[in-house]
């Protein structure tokens, strides 16, 4: 098992922690504050699930998926701090969400910024690192 691969399982495995915090809070419990409830743990849920089957199915797969998941937490980070929205959930799509307030905002956005970064500077090295072993190596 790759390094990418690992790390695909450990950033799956926070999704599904942060996916089962939200089903256990429902719709207003405890974690309604920072917008962690059902909305967004049904969101979670299905990317820690292709989490899971990226790191089984090889580096390439998981390569994609920290770069796809990086690419979405980071976006998301950026909305929520700037507009206090944040859009990975279902209750943005239905247009519910009033935005946070400024303390809230950044204490809400870490989670969402240092996985997506993480993930993302993650994923691209190492499909830039399989790319240059495949260019490196003779015809055949």
């Amino acid at each position: 098992m790759t390094g990418s691969q690992r790390l695909t399982l450990v950033v799956a495995a926070a999704l599904a922690i942060m996916a089962a915090l939200g089903f256990a809070s429902g719709h207003g419990g405890f974690g309604a504050s920072m917008r962690l409830n059902t909305d967004t743990a049904a969101v979670y849920a299905p990317a820690a699930l292709f989490g899971f089957v990226a790191a089984r199915m090889g580096r390439r797969a998981a390569d994609l998926y920290l770069v796809a998941v990086g690419l979405l937490l980071v976006a998301d980070a950026f909305a929520g701090a700037t507009r206090g929205i944040f859009y990975l959930s279902f209750e943005s799509l239905r247009g519910t969400v009033t935005p946070m307030t400024k303390p809230a905002r950044y204490i809400a956005v870490l989670p969402h910024a240092i996985l997506g970064i993480v993930a993302l500077v993650a994923g691209l090295r190492s499909a830039n690192a399989a790319a240059a072993q495949r260019r490196d190596l003779p015809p055949s």
